[in-house]
């Protein structure tokens, strides 16, 4: 959708929606795009990802077009560079690889883990979604924040909205994550997200909570 809106000039994607339907399989992936809207300054734009025929996963994502707004109350950059900051690493790692393997993750320490991917998604600019590679892992980021390892619980996210407030900027992501879980097996993950020069914007996920295989 971003390279998409790109060759269409919509502008600066400010909001996306994931719908995970089903586990994706690793096997080659279809995407189909298609334009809902093209307006003055407004796009949006849906893909649906598939394997084999089957949907796998379907987004939504708004775009809009960059304009000066005089006497705007402008947000003061709180620039960061976490490259100083210690590594994190999982408490229990995973014997198959995951996308953890495909990140640098560094802690400060107060609750927020910052991530930047060490390879490219695609072969384009697409800082919306490695901002998306980064917050999806919301809850497992607050449950070591907060000395929580429910090893015995599966969690999957069902989906992932995310909201900003401009373009991401830098290879950096931070999240600070709060999750929201009851006993009837579902919850919630919040989360705020920073870039290189402050705040970003938010997160939330829907999670599923179910006993571990």
């Amino acid at each position: 959708m971003e390279r998409e809106a790109r060759e269409q000039g919509l502008g600066v994607a400010l909001s996306a929606s994931v719908l995970f339907i089903r586990p994706g399989p690793l096997a080659p992936l279809e995407t189909h795009t298609e334009v809902l809207r093209k307006g003055g300054r407004v796009g949006v734009l849906e893909a649906t990802l598939l394997a084999d025929g089957q949907v796998i996963a379907k987004g939504t994502a708004s775009f809009v077009v960059p304009r000066p707004v005089e006497g705007t109350p402008a947000v003061a950059p709180q620039p960061c560079d976490p490259a100083d900051l210690p590594h994190w690493e999982l408490p229990r790692r995973p014997e198959h690889k995951t996308l953890f393997d495909a990140l640098d993750i560094r802690d400060d320490g107060h609750g927020t883990k910052w991530a930047r991917l060490l390879r490219r998604l695609v072969p384009y600019a697409s800082p919306f979604a490695n901002l998306f590679a980064v917050a999806d892992n919301g809850t497992p980021f607050y449950l070591t924040a907060h000395g929580l390892a429910p090893f015995h619980l599966a969690f999957p996210n069902i989906d992932l909205a995310i909201h900003v407030s401009r373009a991401p900027g830098g290879e950096w992501i931070g999240v600070t994550a709060q999750s929201d879980w009851r006993p009837e097996g579902m919850g919630l993950t919040e989360s705020a997200l920073y870039d290189e020069h402050g705040l970003l914007g938010r997160a939330c996920q829907t999670v599923v909570l179910m006993p571990r295989a």
